[in-house]
């Protein structure tokens, strides 16, 4: 099913102790094991990518060694954290027009496997926002590997996630510009909507990713409605 552009793809979760992570992950949610990203090794960082139904990805990272700059992140944000979210945009251009109007800084701007990305200051955003080109809505960096899905999964599909903010409003009215998309509302909170997924600004005034919402399958129906990993909270929403 294609979705309209920009499209929430990928949400990333950063722990120190990735392969705990991930089995407590896999284990709640009854997910296979996920593929490594290699060009993440350059970046000293240890990665797992966990399909979550067709479309979405759940990411962990975590430090290789003690170069990591994840580290000091950790430190700051005191252990496992919502990290990163990458959104697929079909032409980077426009965005790059609209990230330096708003006045976004980049941290990277680079090709990963024959596609132009950008990812943007967490100290801008909120967090570390990357930007995909991919200009047909239906593909996505992994379509290539070989990886079956889990069996029988608890989820199927990450929902939308919160970024915990002194100021929604104005964080939300910043994501709506690098992104070219409305600032809309929901039960009292703005949000912005990146294909069938939606990210929520939630009032703290500790910026962070303090939510992922997953959608749960009809195996999942015994789940609890939060799990706390670390510093984000899992909210399971069930038909």
């Amino acid at each position: 099913m294609t979705h309209p552009f920009p499209i929430l793809r990928q949400v990333v979760i950063g722990a120190r102790d990735l392969e705990a992570t991930s089995r407590e992950l896999r284990e709640t949610f009854h997910l296979e094991p996920g593929f490594p990203d290699p060009l993440l090794e350059e970046m000293h960082l240890a990665d797992e990518t966990i399909p979550v139904g067709p479309q979405a990805h759940l990411e962990l990272v975590g430090p290789l060694n003690e170069q990591a700059s994840i580290n000091a992140w950790l430190d700051r944000v005191g252990g496992t954290a919502g990290y990163c979210v990458s959104v697929q945009v079909p032409d980077l251009d426009p965005h790059l027009e609209a990230i330096e109007a708003a006045g976004v800084r980049l941290a990277i701007q680079a090709e990963a496997y024959g596609r132009r990305i950008v990812q943007l200051h967490p100290g801008d955003m909120g967090l570390l926002v990357e930007l995909d080109e991919i200009p047909d809505a239906d593909e996505w960096f992994w379509d290539h590997l070989e990886h079956p899905p889990s069996p029988d999964p608890y989820i199927d599909d990450v929902v939308a996630v919160d970024l915990a903010t002194p100021d929604p409003q104005a964080r939300a009215e910043r994501w709506a510009s690098v992104f070219r998309v409305p600032v809309l509302e929901k039960d009292g909170v703005p949000i912005v909507e990146l294909g069938s997924r939606t990210v929520r600004f939630v009032q703290d005034e500790r910026p962070r990713m303090s939510a992922i919402d997953v959608h749960a399958t009809p195996a999942g129906a015994g789940l609890p409605e939060e799990i706390d990993l670390g510093q984000v909270t899992l909210r399971v929403l069930k038909d």
